[in-house]
């Protein structure tokens, strides 16, 4: 038996590390089973487990996410297509994200985008001020740019360690519906 298997799909596999090592860590896993048949375990755990789980699941994509009641800004939301394998009939891929709700995620990504243009500007417009030999304080908004980019990651840092007992119980839900099947981790970034 394999021993490279997301989440520790089965009891004898490794299981996947708990901590996340990129903001939006994608995994892909190649179940033996027909699509139906993971759609419907994946349906299936859904029903048992409402109240316990916001889900959604439009024709073969799966949203997972954590209910209102214990939801928090930096709670992490699963995101996965069931897909059958063009090249393996009975096979059936199950590739996704998971990371941040799409809200912080495009939150950090017009932070970075904000500070990187006008700190660039800004401090262009210092540098030629200073090759006149004029000072401005302008010259100064990169290293500040820098600085504040490197606080907006340190929260998002933060924010990915507040939500990993959450992350750790989605992975879990993954878990328990293909438990017992062949599935292994073919691919994780």
């Amino acid at each position: 038996m394999k021993q490279n298997c997301i989440f520790s799909i089965q009891t004898k596999l490794r299981p996947l590390e708990s901590s996340i090592t990129h903001v939006r860590p994608r995994f892909k896993i190649v179940c033996k089973h027909s699509q139906e048949e993971v759609k419907a375990r994946f349906k299936a755990l859904i029903e048992s487990k409402r109240g316990l789980v916001k889900a959604k699941m439009i024709q073969d994509h799966i949203i997972l996410d954590i209910i209102d009641k214990d939801s928090h800004y930096w709670s992490p939301q699963m995101n996965f297509r069931v897909e059958e394998d063009e090249f393996n009939p009975g096979t059936t891929i199950i590739a996704g994200i998971i990371g941040p709700t799409p809200r912080v995620w495009t939150l950090f990504v017009f932070i970075y985008a904000s500070l990187a243009i006008i700190g660039f500007f800004i401090s262009s417009h210092g540098v030629s001020q200073w090759m006149l030999d004029k000072y401005s304080h302008s010259i100064w908004a990169f290293p500040i740019a820098i600085v504040l980019m490197l606080t907006a990651y340190l929260a998002g840092r933060e924010g990915e360690s507040l939500g990993a007992e959450q992350v750790e119980f989605l992975k879990d839900l993954v878990r328990e519906a293909l438990k017992g099947m062949d599935a292994e981790l073919v691919q994780r970034r």
